[in-house]
């Protein structure tokens, strides 16, 4: 079902410690319109490629059980370790398959993990394990961005770095640059939500740990291991800040992008 680039113990740990966090907004969406048409018990859901659990952990409220799957032991390993919600389950998933019965599912949701997908594949999955009228839900985020007065200037300086890393990145991360303009849902009823943004207010050493979780810097590192771009980044982005204080909070954003459809009964 999805490729394996985020499987390193040391990565994992990282990943769950430094990615952002979907927002309440982002849920309330997926929720309104999963309960506009779809009007039975809110049982079962499941996050398909959870990584170390950010985005399963928000579907907690509304079900009864939510079950995450990742292919990288390591990862679920770290949401084992930090999940305390009685009525999440996380599980290791190394088939081409979504391991519920058919229409057993209410919601399925896949955050920042599609792209790895083999797509026709997992469609057929989802529409075999969804119950009519339920709903799957796509998302991800694109390149942080900021918003204080230096902000031009700081995402100049952040584009640049980027473009630096990109040939390090497996090739269907443009998906991500491109918000999955070109991946299409296989449902009649379906639509588009670009409007919630996931805010921060981070120092300087936060944000660079957040950067040390791609895998285009962490392949980047594994070929050139004495020469830690970071360090440039981290000169640059102070520099561009005018201050002495490492500490200065910076101001910035994740554009968010929702893929929504829904089965018909």
């Amino acid at each position: 079902m999805s490729k394996r680039f985020f499987e390193g113990a040391q990565h994992a740990a990282r990943y769950a410690l430094n990615r952002p966090t979907y927002p309440p907004e982002l849920m309330k969406k997926i929720m309104d319109f999963l309960g506009t048409k779809y009007t039975g018990k809110y049982d079962y859901a499941v996050d398909i490629g959870c990584g170390s659990g950010q985005s399963t952990e928000i579907l907690s409220p509304y079900f009864e059980k939510v079950y995450g799957y990742d292919v990288s032991e390591n990862q679920i390993k770290e949401a084992r370790t930090r999940n305390t919600i009685s009525n999440i389950e996380y599980k290791v998933s190394t088939k081409n398959v979504i391991p519920h019965a058919d229409e057993s599912l209410c919601l399925i949701t896949v955050a920042q993990a599609a792209h790895w997908f083999d797509l026709q594949q997992f469609y057929t999955e989802a529409n075999r394990t969804l119950k009519g009228m339920g709903v799957l839900a796509i998302y991800g985020y694109g390149l942080v961005k900021f918003e204080d007065e230096h902000a031009s200037e700081l995402d100049k300086i952040f584009q640049n770095f980027y473009d630096k890393l990109k040939p390090y990145f497996p090739p269907d991360r443009i998906h991500i640059d491109n918000k999955y303009a070109g991946i299409i849902l296989p449902y009649e009823e379906k639509i588009r939500d670009d409007s919630v943004k996931i805010k921060y207010e981070w120092n300087l050493d936060r944000f660079l740990a957040y950067v040390s979780t791609w895998s285009g810097y962490v392949h980047y590192m594994e070929k050139y291991p004495d020469r830690d771009i970071l360090f440039d980044l981290r000169h640059d982005l102070f520099k561009a800040m005018k201050t002495d204080n490492e500490n200065e909070l910076m101001r910035l954003y994740f554009e968010t992008f929702l893929l929504l459809g829904r089965k018909k009964k």
